[in-house]
Parts: C-alpha cells; structure tokens; sequence
C-alpha cells in the first residue's frame, strides 16, 4: 500500500439495485485476486456520508448474530477462529477508515479488496471525492437495468423483505403509485443519471465502469470478463452452474395494468439522461 494512502487496491459495486449485483458478488467472490470479507454489504461509504446510523453500534450487533451462528458438530475449528476473529473486528469501534481496513484482515494474497453496497450509489460528489483521494487504486462498478423492469423488481423485493408481499394483491394502483413515490428509496435508486455524474464529476474515468444487466443473461462470461480487464486480473474460469445460476430472485408477480404508464415520465427522463451521458442503452429500453 502507498504510504500515503489510506486504501491500495479498493473495488466498490454500487448498484444498481435489483441489477445482477449478487450474481456478480457470486462470481466475483471466487477469484483469487479479489477478497470480500464476511459482510458482501458494508455500506462502510453510505454511512459516512450519508446515513452513519446503518453502522451504529446497534446496527453492528445485530448484524453480527448471523455471523457467530455455527454448528459445532460440522464447523471448522480454524474456520470458526477466522471467523470469531474477524466478527471482534466488525464489532470494534469507531468506525474509520482503520476499522474499514480491518475487516480485510483475511485477504491473503488478494490484489483487491472488495465491498458491493447498492448505497453506494446515493453517496454525494463530495464523498467519492475524498474516497478517490485517498486511495491508491480505485474501481467502481455500476450495472444499469431497463429503469421500469428495476422499478418493479425492487417493489416486489421491498415488499417481500418487510414480510408485506400481499399489498401487491391489496393496493389500488393510486396507493401503489404513492408507496413508490413517497418510500423505500425506490425512485432514488433509478436515478442513474444523478449517480453516474456524481461518480463522474469526482472520478477519473478509468475508475468507473458502467454495464448493463440485460448482458448477464445473454453474455454472462463476457460480461465478467470486461470486470475482469477493467481490474487487470488474470481470466477466472467460473463453472456454468455458478454462470447459469439465478441469485436472490424478487417474488414473481406480474406489473399491474397502469403501472407502466404511471412512470413512463420518469422512465424516458432516466434514459434520455444517459445517452445524454454518453451512455449506451439497449435500443429495448426504448
């Protein structure tokens, strides 16, 4: 690590929700020269500049049940040590640039350190500003999606994690439209444009690489292998039962008649903004 950098090699996914950004953990993960920790979601930057309740101590231990849970009769003793090891970490206060580092205690011989948040999104120009600033070498993936398709597959997802999943059956479409509108984020996290020039304005163009998620099921090696060169990693081959798996699915139900056109404004506004990006858009987005 340079002396005077906090970070050496930092690769943040940031979205977009509900855009393959599992299924790109899922393959990710297994590369030698990439290193996540326990926590794929650290949201370490979102809580800095945005909301540093998403790391309180509170929120800290209530995530870590999950991680001390093991079955003594089937666990690891050096996998369980590992792993108590790194939980003190995550519960170690204050949460700083030290405490972030540290939860990469088991990196090994990894060249990237590695942390997909979808919050990371919703950071200001600033914060991205001081992160590049202190970081030796930083990349950034965003994977976009067809804005009304990630609209719809993040409701039902919402929905399905607050345990609400039948107000899909319930709502009329005036009390829908006003549950995306006024809750959960939702239109924020379509707003590709607004995060692409706040990443944009405070990131070197090398340092940021935009795909979209209708490539995963048509060219999945292919669209790994462009994260792949974007890194400078060697090839990894992953097997099809990694490539061809499906990861944290939303419920399936089907759009509401109306759903469409309440935000095709919002829509067109999102994809007009791309291109005006200089963004590329499947000619299926419309």
């Amino acid at each position: 690590m340079s002396e005077s950098k906090t970070f050496d090699h930092l690769l943040l996914g940031v979205g977009a929700m509900k855009a393959g950004t599992t299924w790109i953990f899922d393959a990710l993960h297994r590369h030698p020269d990439i290193h996540f920790c326990r926590e794929k979601e650290i949201h370490y930057l979102y809580a800095q500049h945005v909301n540093p309740g998403i790391l309180s101590d509170h929120a800290r231990m209530r995530r870590a049940r999950g991680y001390l849970h093991f079955d003594p009769d089937r666990s690891s003793m050096p996998v369980l040590q590992k792993r108590v090891e790194w939980t003190a970490n995550w519960l170690k206060g204050p949460v700083n640039d030290a405490w972030f580092n540290s939860l990469f205690l088991h990196k090994g011989a990894a060249t990237w350190v590695a942390d997909f948040s979808n919050m990371g999104a919703l950071v200001p120009e600033e914060g991205w500003a001081k992160l590049h600033a202190r970081t030796a070498k930083l990349r950034v993936v965003y994977t976009l999606r067809e804005p009304l398709d990630r609209l719809w597959s993040h409701v039902r997802f919402h929905l399905k994690m607050q345990d609400a999943s039948e107000k899909l059956q319930e709502w009329t479409l005036d009390e829908l439209e006003d549950h995306v509108r006024r809750g959960a984020d939702y239109l924020q996290h379509n707003d590709y444009a607004a995060a692409i020039t706040r990443m944009q304005a405070a990131l070197p163009p090398e340092c940021l690489h935009i795909d979209v998620f209708d490539r995963i099921p048509s060219a999945p090696r292919a669209f790994i292998a462009d994260i792949e060169r974007f890194l400078e990693v060697t090839p990894f081959d992953l097997p099809d039962a990694i490539i061809e798996r499906v990861v944290n699915p939303s419920p399936s139900h089907p759009m509401p008649e109306g759903f469409a056109e309440r935000f095709a404004e919002d829509v067109a506004q999102q994809i007009e903004g791309l291109r005006a990006l200089g963004v590329t858009v499947p000619d299926s987005w419309g």
